[in-house]
């Protein structure tokens, strides 16, 4: 029983630095600004839409869509990725009006993060979105976008880490009591 102590001083030692150590979800990246910036009244209509992330994102699935009142996309290219920032060139002529930029990419962690920017151009009037009725591109990207885009879900780490940790300690304490038996014998 005296070695039996230390081992299992040990196993709780190494149970409570696991579950500690284990590190918290981290945050998907976060847009941090924007040309334009929401709800900007330009004079004139922008030559591109640049977006600034907290983070790289990744360039696969990376979507930027700057539509009208209509739905026309003024977007002339492929989205560019390039140290957190995504910029794409847009159509010339873009008349006076509202705009939206939709925007979608993937988190450095793995998980699509996605948003809106509204601007106008000139004298234009800012898009109206209601609540109860979501634009079909965005209906579109919400219907593509698995809930889980790769990544494990926390708890099934945790309860995976636990179930070792357990299965381990059964094991040694086991193995600890054949010991003992075999001694005593």
């Amino acid at each position: 029983m005296n070695r039996l102590r230390p081992l299992l001083g040990g196993m709780a030692v190494a149970v409570v630095v696991v579950l500690t150590s284990a590190a918290p979800a981290s945050a998907h990246d976060e847009l941090l600004s924007s040309s334009p910036v929401a709800g900007e009244n330009l004079p004139s209509p922008p030559e591109e839409i640049t977006l600034t992330y907290s983070a790289d994102v990744l360039d696969m699935g990376a979507e930027v869509v700057v539509a009208d009142g209509d739905g026309t996309d003024w977007v002339a290219g492929d989205p560019v990725v390039a140290s957190g920032v995504v910029s794409v060139p847009l159509q010339e002529g873009m008349p006076d009006a509202g705009y939206e930029v939709r925007w979608r990419v993937v988190s450095s962690d793995g998980h699509p993060i996605s948003g809106l920017i509204p601007f106008t151009v000139g004298d234009g009037a800012p898009l109206e979105r209601t609540a109860a009725s979501p634009t079909a591109a965005a209906a579109d990207d919400a219907a593509s976008v698995p809930a889980e885009a790769g990544g494990i879900p926390r708890p099934v780490l945790v309860g995976a880490a636990g179930a070792v940790v357990a299965v381990i300690a059964f094991l040694v304490i086991l193995l600890v009591r054949r010991a003992e038996r075999g001694r005593r014998s």
